[in-house]
């Protein structure tokens, strides 16, 4: 305890320590703790969040953030606004950890779901198995990144 603060008053309920230079009563200071202690609340909510966003199976993420991509991008023409969506930003976030596995995972869906990882996967991988005759064609790019992930083993 401070040299300025004593013990609580239970007849006047002030406590004798100042603050700003105005004496604070016995409720205010109660008050000041449950704001702090809600904060805190908040602030460990927000880490938990975080932390079981990073435990989350990668597999559980990419197939929520693929799903939510679709959706808000499926009106889209520009590959540019598709590719900067936020969601296909996370995904490739997800790489920097799990490189393989966030390639195999876009590989499989590509294969299933025929959503457009090709600047994705040429970007990860450093390859582009996709001929230039074939450019523009999906069934036969996606047929290039299946065949090539086959041989790679991610498939």
């Amino acid at each position: 305890m401070s040299d300025n603060c004593a013990t609580w008053d239970q007849e006047q309920k002030w406590c004798v320590e100042q603050r700003q230079d105005r004496w604070i009563s016995k409720h205010s200071v109660h008050s000041l703790v449950e704001e702090w202690t809600s904060q805190s609340r908040e602030r460990l909510e927000k880490v938990q969040i975080l932390v079981r966003e990073a435990q989350r199976p990668v597999e559980q993420s990419f197939h929520e953030q693929a799903d939510k991509w679709e959706r808000e991008t499926e009106h889209l023409s520009s590959p540019t606004q598709m590719m900067m969506h936020p969601s296909y930003q996370a995904i490739l976030g997800m790489a920097v950890e799990n490189k393989q596995e966030v390639i195999s995972l876009m590989l499989q869906d590509l294969r299933n779901n025929r959503r457009e990882w090709f600047w994705a996967l040429s970007y990860l991988t450093q390859d582009n198995p996709i001929s230039p005759r074939d450019a523009g064609k999906m069934d036969k790019m996606i047929k290039a990144w299946v065949d090539w992930g086959r041989r790679k083993g991610l498939l």
